[in-house]
């Protein structure tokens, strides 16, 4: 009987550990994935760059951008005597592209299906290439190390009673690989580039040097070539401007 009683007490115990234990409750919701930051795409600030240089000169934008948003842009052109068209340019359909052509840049927040303006097709193309420069140096990441753009790009010294310097330097892959240099003087008060008639010798055996050394060194600073000081100096100041606006 002792035993019996003992039984059910033991079994009593059982069933009132079972009752006062607490339900198995289910895991709570897992919490919500952090919201991801979006980085932005372009560093605030002012950023400017220049087209391709040919014969006839080169385009250069100055492009303001705040919350990847582009809110200034200024476009502007020289001449193959690296003078900036003004104002007084005579062709109209170049000062209507350059209005234009802002606003419609600014409302596309870039290049990206911006048409070329009738009648300024080859300004059109500078701005669009040079806005398209000036955008990649605003990234947050980088597109690539190289230290220079591919391209043409034209560096000039200052004008002086002699004339001018001008230096047409092509880059690929961060190597200067051609060199095109000339230099202008005042013929009757006009600016003109010297050419073959130049009765300088050391001139032109300087013309003819000069862009192999620029080449061999990768770069502005070269020897004089003896004869044609004033040339050279000029020359190696042009390159050195040249290089600086293929600066990435």
């Amino acid at each position: 009987m002792k035993k019996v009683l003992m039984l059910i007490l033991a079994m009593l115990m059982v069933v009132s550990v079972v009752g006062c234990s607490s339900p198995t409750t289910a895991d709570p919701d897992p919490a919500p994935p952090a919201e991801e930051v979006v980085e932005g795409k372009y560093n605030d600030g002012t950023y400017e760059a220049v087209s391709d240089a040919g014969p006839r000169g080169y385009g250069k934008v100055v492009v303001t951008i705040e919350n990847d948003e582009i809110v200034a842009l200024e476009l502007t052109e020289y001449t193959g005597f690296n003078e900036q068209k003004g104002d007084d340019y005579a062709y109209g359909e170049f000062h209507e592209a350059q209005a234009e052509l802002t606003e419609a840049y600014i409302a596309a927040n870039g290049t990206e299906g911006v048409d070329v303006f009738t009648g300024a097709t080859s300004s059109s193309t500078k701005w669009t290439q040079a806005l398209d420069r000036a955008l990649e140096k605003a990234l947050v990441e980088a597109s690539s190390d190289a230290e220079y753009s591919d391209g043409i790009f034209m560096g000039a010294t200052e004008l002086g009673e002699r004339g001018r310097k001008l230096a047409w330097v092509t880059i690929e892959n961060d190597k200067i690989v051609e060199v095109e240099l000339k230099e202008t003087r005042f013929v009757d008060d006009n600016e003109e580039y010297k050419d073959e008639e130049y009765a300088f010798e050391a001139f032109h055996e300087a013309l003819e040097e000069m862009p192999a050394r620029f080449i061999e060194a990768n770069g502005a600073d070269v020897e004089i070539y003896t004869g044609a000081t004033s040339s050279s100096t000029g020359w190696m100041e042009a390159v050195e401007n040249a290089l600086e606006a293929a600066r990435k």
